[in-house]
Order: structure tokens, then sequence, then C-alpha cells
């Protein structure tokens, strides 16, 4: 609430990020940045272009702050780094309970740069390239396109010779003597037409396109630049800002620029009235950015797991087929996957979106006590989307007729605060800090969206060219929630603070009957050591505990999910109609709430070369919003109530050592890491379990559908005719979070140089992989070259699943699949199988393609010389540094073909180095 404290007095946990480490090692996206350096803060970095990293501060998805504006859209894109002078990592409702409800889980508490006295012009400039791959799928160069063992192109249908879009085809790079080539050789996509006969001639069925990934991405670029001027004096300060950061994309074609102008200061109006304010204009533009899902629409599900590389991807540069331009594709198959290229420069997906947002304070000191602030704020966006979609663009289940899309939204945030603050010294060793105040935030948003059906003209992208009737919809919401929040502080001794805060929301997006809640909050620091004399070596000793209780006023991300109303439904002849939800609301719902209290100790030793700072927190969240199912003889399939209880815990430790501090050499070390985990404490009308999840249980857990069964021993059960046994229950995986989340950075200063780098890493947790799987399954997988392959081409079942055979005995299970009884037998399974049948019926089960999400890496590295004073001297530079920088350098992990670092693969992009340098002169 724009309220300062030292953090000596806080009773909750908070971790700073200075805005300086954020701009050498550039990332596109702030929060990138952020990665290892906050303990609790758990960061996916996607490697995907344009992407948003997944963030989650203690187990959930915290609130964002710029100039103690709420932003609740979290568009993480709009924050430029160079105008960043600090991060305050409010960790949990403690630390922001008055916030209210968006401040349930924590806060990330963005402060941007003022002026200073004088005047200081800088510019900052920094280029990453993106030479090498981290992590890149390998893929099998063996066999090619086709299926068991055959392949002959016909028409591009996919079907018959060609093998039905299967990449278990025959050998490449097969000798054959009575060739020209001396290859054998089959007809393909680009071979020559005879003209007398009108068939394709065979040609060399080798494996030119062993390099396709390589040959195909090109290498990225990040390039950010910023000019700032600051001034000030006593009476007042103001600083502008302009940046553009430009990411080249890996896939050709695709790229991403992202402009921010900013303008911020304050004023003394009087001796007792001043003004602050901060205004920014963000703009995301591109007019390609590229899709990342499974599915044709996905780069590397086309050239890693449909193409074998007896294509060459360069082959098909030349996308369009000869006298079909703007009508077919150019590719070996048409029914089942898109021409890279042709995906890359004819299926555009734009995005423009301008971000304003920013905040007016005044603050008015009646007397050396009293305070009054009035200080209003907002957050604006407007996106306009299209999708440019070209005939014979291939999707699932259909090629394209061409296709316009067109979606637009814009929101306008509001927050407007009147409180006063007072704060009286009563006695030598007594002070008491008041804060009292009203808020009142408005959200409204719209959206419209509109497409064809078909397009009339190729390539001619306008509503007007749609083949049949346009499709469209549109939307309008509006929320307001009024509050009243205050706290009262109690000092002793400046060593002893306690606190006490409360809020009570009126909201508009629950029953008029529950739409007014409270939230309370206690916080109690105390500093040991200013009582107890302790051993010379520890030099400050502090104890703090908080207690919080916040609620969420929002049912879903729809503010009327609480009006039970009906919804349009499908059209009959023309006549739109109505339809009744299915989902029942209670009338008498109540808002989900969240119980914390966290303890934590700081201390310091050895005249501060040793700082430890450790934290426990417990999170209740309680009268949860849950879907009940009702018979459907009711005219609803469920019923929303208040029901389930959760709890999260964890702990972090932040720790901060100087080994060396000598005149001209120093070492600064800083770890964090922490633990978390959520479980089921209780369920739903008293039953032990909530969905799959029994109480005590964690609730992380991943589970699969499509295993096959095992002994207890873990092995597969196979049946007589050599395949697995399905399991008819569903199974439980492993656990999505990590057991330990760690980052350590390492700063060195020597005289004019600075050597910084950190590494940063997840211990435990479980992964999905989607890319080994369809891998196994297609048949690009280098582990499906073998003799069982060979033989499988030649019509030889020869391949023995291990496992075993059921001979005797049985077994019985609970309804969640637990065994009660088991008196089964077995034997060696000694059943052949045709191996190529195996792989793709049961995407090779000896697999479950779930992995040890584990990992460590290199996140960044920076070499920095400042340049001397004494040489600055002789200049018009204030100040002048140059760096070498490195980002995402080197990767420990136990998983093959992906980046884990995304914490989900569905065919992810591949994960790529930066290295570059960053320029920083002021003048």
């Amino acid at each position: 609430m724009g309220v300062e404290k030292s953090v000596k007095s806080l009773g909750y946990a908070v971790q700073e990020v200075n805005g300086n480490k954020l701009n050498k090692a550039r990332e596109p996206n702030l929060i990138n940045s952020l990665t290892g350096q906050v303990a609790g803060l758990q960061i996916n970095n996607s490697t995907a272009l344009f992407s948003d990293p997944a963030i989650r501060l203690r187990g959930a998805v915290p609130l964002i702050v710029i100039d103690g504006i709420p932003s609740t859209d979290n568009d993480f894109w709009k924050i430029n780094a160079d105008d960043v002078e600090s991060i305050n990592v409010l960790k949990g409702a403690t630390a922001s309970a008055l916030y209210g409800a968006i401040g349930r889980n924590g806060a990330l508490m963005i402060t941007t740069k003022r002026g200073k006295k004088g005047t200081t012009v800088e510019v900052n400039s920094s280029t990453m390239f993106q030479p090498s791959y981290l992590v890149i799928p390998e893929v099998q160069t063996t066999y090619g396109n086709g299926d068991n063992g055959q392949y002959a192109y016909v028409n591009g249908s996919g079907s018959g010779t060609e093998g039905f879009g299967w990449i278990w085809g025959p050998r490449m790079d097969v000798p054959d003597p009575t060739t020209a080539s001396g290859f054998v050789e089959r007809p393909q996509y680009n071979s020559p037409i005879d003209p007398v006969t009108g068939e394709r001639i065979p040609i060399p069925f080798i494996s030119r396109g062993r390099n396709n990934i390589e040959n195909f991405f090109q290498r990225g670029l990040i390039s950010t630049n910023n000019i700032n001027v600051t001034s000030g004096n006593d009476q007042g300060n103001f600083r502008l800002s302009a940046s553009h950061v430009y990411q080249k994309g890996l896939v050709p074609n695709t790229d991403l620029n992202n402009s921010s102008f900013s303008v911020a200061g304050g004023y003394k109006l009087s001796e007792k009235l001043t003004a602050d304010a901060s205004l920014t204009y963000n703009r995301q533009f591109t007019e390609n950015f590229p899709e990342t899902p499974y599915g044709p629409e996905n780069y590397l599900y086309n050239l890693v797991l449909w193409t074998g590389t007896d294509v060459d991807v360069r082959d098909l540069r030349d996308y369009w087929v000869s006298g079909q331009e703007g009508f077919q594709q150019k590719h070996f198959n048409n029914t089942y996957y898109n021409n890279p290229y042709f995906q890359a420069y004819e299926y555009l997906r734009g995005y423009h979106k301008d971000n304003t947002f920013g905040q007016v304070k005044l603050d008015y000191k009646a007397n050396e006590d009293l305070t009054f602030t009035l200080r209003t704020g907002m957050n604006m966006y407007a996106l306009e989307r299209s999708d440019k979609e070209p005939k014979s663009y291939v999707k699932y289940g259909r090629v394209s007729r061409g296709n316009f899309y067109i979606y637009n939204s814009a929101q306008i945030n509001m927050n407007t605060d009147f409180f006063m603050s007072y704060k009286k010294q009563l006695g030598e060793n007594f002070v008491i800090n008041t804060n009292a105040g009203a808020s009142n935030r408005f959200i409204r948003f719209r959206s419209e969206s509109l497409n064809t059906d078909g397009l009339a003209i190729p390539n001619f992208y306008n509503v007007a060219n749609s083949e049949q009737p346009l499709q469209g919809s549109n939307r309008m919401t509006r929320e307001q929630i009024n509050s009243v929040f205050g706290t009262v502080d109690f000092e002793f001794m400046n060593a002893i603070f306690l606190t006490v805060t409360g809020r009570n929301d009126w909201v508009s997006t629950l029953p008029v009957n529950n739409n007014s809640f409270f939230y309370p909050s206690v916080t109690l620091a105390g500093t040991i050591s200013d009582f107890v004399t302790f051993p010379k070596a520890i030099d400050f000793v502090k104890v703090r505990g908080g207690w919080s209780q916040v609620s969420d006023g929002r049912i879903s991300s729809n503010p009327y999910s609480h009006i039970q109303a009906y919804s349009p439904g499908i059209n009959w002849g023309g006549n739109p109609s109505l339809v009744f939800p299915a989902a029942l609301i209670n009338p008498n719902v109540k808002p989900e709430t969240s119980d914390s209290f966290e303890f934590g100790l700081d201390s310091r030793f050895f005249g501060g070369k040793l700082g430890l700072d450790l934290t426990y927190f417990q999170i209740r969240d309680f009268n949860n919003l849950i879907s009940v199912p009702v018979s459907d003889a009711s005219g609803y399939t469920s019923r929303l109530e208040n029901g389930a209880e959760f709890t999260r815990k964890g702990w972090e430790l932040m720790l901060n050592v100087n080994p060396i501090s000598k005149t001209d050499f120093n070492w600064n070390i800083a770890l964090n890491l922490s633990t978390y985990k959520r479980v089921l404490t209780e369920s739903f009308d008293g039953t032990d379990r909530f969905g799959n999840i029994q109480v005590g249980e964690r609730t992380d857990q991943l589970f699969s559908n499509s295993q096959y069964q095992r002994t207890p021993e873990g092995r597969l059960i196979i049946g007589q005719n050599g395949f697995p046994i399905r399991d008819p229950y569903q199974r439980m995986m492993g656990f999505q979070n990590p057991d330990y989340i760690l980052g350590i950075q390492n700063t060195f200063n020597y005289k004019q140089f600075q050597l910084g780098f950190g590494f940063d890493g997840r211990i435990g947790g479980t992964i999905y992989s989607t890319t080994h799987e369809k891998m196994w399954w297609g048949g690009t997988h280098p582990g499906t070259v073998n003799q069982f392959r060979d033989d499988a081409n030649n019509g030889i079942n020869s391949y023995v699943a291990n496992g075993v055979v059921v001979t005797g005995g049985s077994v019985s299970y609970d309804s969640f699949g637990n065994i009660l009884e088991d008196t089964r037998t077995y034997a060696e399974n000694e059943q052949a199988v045709n191996y190529i049948a195996w792989n793709k019926t049961t995407l090779n089960a000896e697999y479950t393609h779930f992995f040890d999400a584990s990992f460590i890496k290199l996140r960044e590295v920076s070499l920095t010389y400042q340049v001397p004073n004494a040489f600055l001297k002789r200049t018009s530079l204030q100040n002048a540094s140059v760096s070498l920088v490195g980002r995402n350098l080197l990767l420990w992990s136990n998983v093959k073909n992906i980046d884990p670092d995304s914490g989900v693969d569905n065919l992810q992009t591949p994960s790529v180095r930066n290295v570059g340098f960053n320029i920083n002169v002021s003048f």
C-alpha cells in the first residue's frame, strides 16, 4: 500500500532482488531473470518464443505490483528490466494481506527507478546470440518413411505404399550396384516424372535429411537497447526511459518486438504536499510467432516425429506445388503433416498488444505525525490477434480451405486508495504507527472474435472473403471491489515489533449474502541480540512469526459465475437457442479462504560474513469450491459447493557468505533452497478420498490411464499373444513438484573486474515426455535401430518382451486398483512378436515415459570490466562498463531429448544457449 518499513521490523519473509542483476545477461522476459534468485519462487522457463514462464511462489501464482498498483493481468512482457529499481518478493498472504484476495499467494513488489540529483544520460545495450543447442531431440537416421519396411511415393495422400504417415520404412543408404547411384532407389515425392509413362522415376533412398533440425531452425538473437535520462534537485526529480527488445525466433519468419516508453518522477509542491507519478506505454508486436502444442501445428511434430530423414527439409523451401500456388502446399504427405517452410511463411499468427500502466500519488504531511495519501493507478491493455490460415494447411481431421481469424480484447483495471498514516513516539522506548483507509478496484473486460468459413480467394485475408457465413462472438464483463483497511504497528525499544492488520472487502463476484468478508493478520518480530549477549561470532539474531486469513472473492475467472443464467446454445435453421447450465450453484457458496502462518529466524555471524535466513510456512486452504456430481435425473450433472481442505507447507533457506573480503578482491555467495508440498487434509462430506487423492496424500500426484499391468516387483505382465496386458486402473507415476528448488550465485570482484556465475535447478519431481513416447511410437527414436526392426521389415517376429506371463493363481483389487489378494504365479515370457507392431501398439511399454525431472543448469555467467574513474575523468563519461555474458550454458539432467526446466514436454522447441555482450555508459 505504499507503506515503507525497515527489514528489522518485518514479521514475515521478504527477499529483495536488485534491478541491476536483471539487465546484463538479458532475458526477453523479466521474470525469467529471477530464476534461482529467490527462495520459494519456482519459475519454469519455456523454450518457445513468446511463451509465458510458469511462476509459482509457495506453490501458487503471486500478485504483481508495480509502484504500489496491483497488475492482475500477469503480463510479464510489459515490464522493462532497465526501468526496475528493485523487486521485493513478499512470500505469502501474511506479507500481502492488505491487498486482499489478489494478495492471497504473495506478491512481487516492483519498484521502478526515479531521478537523482544532477542530470545523467545512460545508454544500456545488450546483444545475445543463440549459437548452439543446449538440448535437441536426437532422431535415428537409419530407416526412412513408410511402414513395415516398405515405401514408395504415390500422390502424397499418405495411403498405400506411402505408409500412412509412419516412419517404420525400409533402411536407407543400402548399396545396390545395379543402379546408377549405387544405392537402392525408390519413387519419392521429388522424383522426376518420366515423360513417356507419366510415372515417377526412382531416386536413391538415402538419409539426405539427417540434419533436418539444424538445417531448418535458424540462429536466434535477442537485442535489447535502452536510453534513459534522469535529473533532479531538492525540489523534485524525473526520469525518461525508452527501450526496445527484439527477439529473432528459431523458426524462420518468426520474431518478437517489445517497445517501452516510461516517464516517472516526483515533485515537492509545497512544504507539506508532494507528488509522485509514473506512466509506461508498452507495445508487443509480431506478425508471426510459432505454435507449440502437440499436433500438425507444431514444428517438431512435423520435423522430428513424422518426417523420415529420407526427406531433406531444404528441398521443401519452395513450398508451393508448381501451377497451384496459393492452393496446394508441396510436401511428401499432404494429408497428415505440414511442410515446415509452408507453415512458417504462410500460416501467420499476428499479435499486437498495447499496454498502458501507471500511477499518481499525493502525500500531504499535516504535521510531524500525520500524513494523508491519495493514490490512483491504472493498468490498461488492448490486444489484437489474427491467424492467417492458408489453403491446404493441415489440422487434425481436416485440410483447411483457408481461413482468417480475428480476436480483439481490451481491459481496464483502475485502483484508487486513500489512507492516512499516523506515527507517534510514546515515551523513550515505545512507538505506535497506524494506517487506515479505503480503496476501490474496478475491472472492465471486453472481447470480440470473428472468423471466416473458408476463403473464396486464396491468401486474401479479409472477413469479406468468406465462402460461407461468418462466425463470431463477443463478451463484456465488469467487476468491482470496495474495501476498507487498517494497520497498527507497535514498536518497543526498536527491537520488538507487533503488527496487526485488517481489511474488509465488498465484492461483486459472489452472492449478496456472502459478498463481504474480513482479512486479519498478525505478525511479531523480535531482535533477540538486542537483549541477550551472544558470543562474539554472533552479530545479530532475530525471530519472527505471523498469521493471516485471506479469502478469494471469485468463483472462477468469469466474474458472473455466481449467477445461474442461460448461455447461448446452437443455432437451428438460423434461429438461436439458449441452454441452462448443467452445473447447479449453491446460492450460499462462501469464498475460498486461506489460513497462513510462518516462523522465521534471521541471523548474522562473523562480522557480517555469514548470513542465514530460515522460514517455515504452513497454509490451510479451506472452503474450496468443488464440483460435486449429482443424479442426471435432477436436470443437472454437478453442483458447486464448498468442500475439501488442503495444506501447503515448506521450508525456505537463504544463505549469504562473504568468504573473502580484501581491498582488491571480494567473493560473495548467495544460496537459496526451498521445499514445498501440498496435501489433502480433509475431503468432502467426511470421506477419506477426494478424486484420486486420499486424505494425507500429496495433491501433485501424476496419474496415467494408459499403463500396462506389472508384477509387484515392477515387471511387465505379458499376455498369450506376446503383448502386455492393459492396466484397467489409473496408476500414480510420480509427483509433479520437485523435492527441492535451489539456486546459488557467486560474485567475484577484482579491481576493475567482476565475475558472476549462477547455478540453479530442481531436485526431484516427475515429467511426462510426449517427445520420448511419440518417437518410440512413430519409429524415429534412436533406440528403434536394432536387429528386431530389421527382422520385422523382413516379416520375422523376433522381439521377446522383457516380462512374465501368468501361469496360475488370481489377483483381486479394490475399487482404486490396490491389490487385496495376489496368488499369481509367473514364468518368463517367451512369445516373440513383430517389433514394429510392439512399438505401434504399446508405444514401447518397456518405458512408462515418465522421467525424473531433476536438473542443474549453469544459468548465467557474466564477466564485467568497469572503466576506471581515472580514465573517465578525461572524458565526458560518468560511468562505463562492458560485459561478456551467457545464459543457459550447461545442463545436467537424467532425461534425454528435452529440457526439463519448462516442467512439461509437449514437443517443446529446442533449448538453446545464449551468449553475447552488454555495454553500459552514462554521461
